[in-house]
């Protein structure tokens, strides 16, 4: 690889990152400064990959919906101070816009994204130090979020892609300490960024786009988490603290046009998973002390609980099963209609298969999420098949049906069902 062009590329990406990173109230380029060495001296590699991807919707007068293609680029570097440079750029182009007669949502065509641009240095042979834009995963879960609350979402197509592939970069400054089998991290969260949502005029949208005020990437705005996880012989367990902004905007009271997101609440949580011969069990809590709904005076306390297992004991497959539990303490009837039809106890169920044959070139993924204790508030069931034709080449089909309920909020999207297909080559 030419190691000349892979520095170039991290140039082009820091100066991207320099523009889309702080406002004027918190951190700025200035602060950034770039530092050729020779190279000689690095020691890095780019790789990535490139997809088409397209939709065809069969329960709406949509059809032809989506006909992207996306690149996903990283990179790492590590020069000869141990430092490692590491860094994310994803990028797509929708032609479906061009194709059909449709109106394009807010950032829906073209989208550049910095997801990851970080530096990680050991500071002694037991403490590492990590700055920049990063993905931090909380907790066990594969399915459903609960002390995982550090990094936003892309949930702009509901249900279509596993929560790994949707975890937007967020800047942060990470202390890691490592001591025999337990990791105390300690970390300052400088940007305030939030979940990408469905916007108007797209499939899971109708309603008009309301104005929405952010808060400042500003010193006194910066958040912070701790946690302390271990590693044993036959269970993890972790520890979470965080005192952050809430992923959910609430509108200004008086204004029914602007949505806030300057909620801050602690959040205290845990998480722990247990291996059994085959079996994987799971388990998560997470309680926020001051969480802002529509129409309602006062701030309310959630707790969240998880309770999972998984069966490993299928050849080249498994199955698991996950339940979670939101419950807002001290209920008013107010919060379901003003807040999207929110229940005082939503229950969230999510069955998972995957199963690989063919030496494994063919991979099977099938995905049952659905809301209430009996399932009666609708979800959706995803299907989709892998084949990798060879190491840089994989074709992908399959199919989401969203399942209608009792809940209007989800039965919204009922008729956005699809088959889809991506070829990915990888590099």
């Amino acid at each position: 690889m030419n190691k000349i062009f892979v520095i170039a590329v991290l140039i082009l990406s820091l100066n991207i990152y320099a523009e889309d990173g702080f406002d004027d109230d918190g951190f700025d380029d200035e602060n950034i400064e770039v530092v050729l060495v020779s190279p000689d001296s690095v020691q890095g590699e780019l790789f990535g990959s490139i997809t088409f991807e397209a939709h065809q919707n069969f329960s709406n007068n949509k059809n032809l919906s989506s006909s992207k293609i996306l690149v996903d680029l990283l990179g790492d570097y590590k020069f000869e101070n141990g430092a490692k440079l590491s860094a994310n750029l994803k990028s797509y182009y929708d032609f479906v816009y061009q194709l059909e007669n449709l109106t394009v949502p807010n950032g829906y065509k073209t989208e550049i994204e910095l997801n990851e641009l970080n530096i990680e240095l050991e500071i002694l042979p037991n403490l590492d130090f990590k700055i920049g834009r990063q993905v931090v995963v909380w907790g066990k879960s594969d399915s459903i979020r609960i002390t995982d609350i550090l990094n936003p979402l892309d949930n702009r197509k509901p249900g279509l892609v596993d929560i790994k592939n949707l975890r937007l970069g967020r800047t942060m400054s990470k202390l890691d300490y490592y001591v025999d089998n337990l990791n105390y991290s300690i970390i300052a969260l400088h940007e305030n960024r939030f979940s990408k949502n469905p916007k108007s005029e797209s499939d899971f949208k109708s309603s008009i786009d309301l104005n929405e005020i952010h808060p400042n990437d500003s010193f006194e705005n910066t958040g912070i988490a701790i946690s302390l996880t271990g590693a044993f012989e036959g269970y993890d367990i972790g520890v979470y603290f965080a005192n952050t902004y809430i992923d959910k905007p609430y509108l200004i009271t008086g204004v029914s046009n602007v949505l806030k997101y300057d909620n801050k609440s602690n959040m205290f949580g845990s998480a722990f998973n247990l291996v059994d011969g085959s079996f994987l069990f799971k388990a998560e809590v997470a309680h926020f002390d001051n969480i802002n709904y529509n129409g309602i005076a006062n701030a309310k306390t959630r707790t969240d609980v998880l309770l999972g297992v998984e069966y490993n004991g299928i050849t080249d497959g498994s199955i698991g099963y996950e339940v979670a539990l939101r419950k807002i303490h001290d209920y008013e009837a107010a919060v379901y209609l003003a807040n999207n039809y929110t229940v005082e106890s939503q229950y969230q169920q999510v069955i998972r298969f995957s199963q690989s044959y063919l030496n494994q070139t063919l991979n099977l993924i099938s995905v049952l999420s659905v809301f209430g204790n009996h399932a009666q508030d609708g979800g959706s069931a995803r299907v989709e098949l892998d084949y990798a034709l060879d190491d840089e080449l994989t074709i992908s089909i399959g199919v989401i049906d969203y399942l209608a309920g009792d809940n209007p909020a989800i039965n919204a999207f009922k008729n956005n069902d699809r088959i889809f297909a991506k070829v990915t080559h990888s590099f």
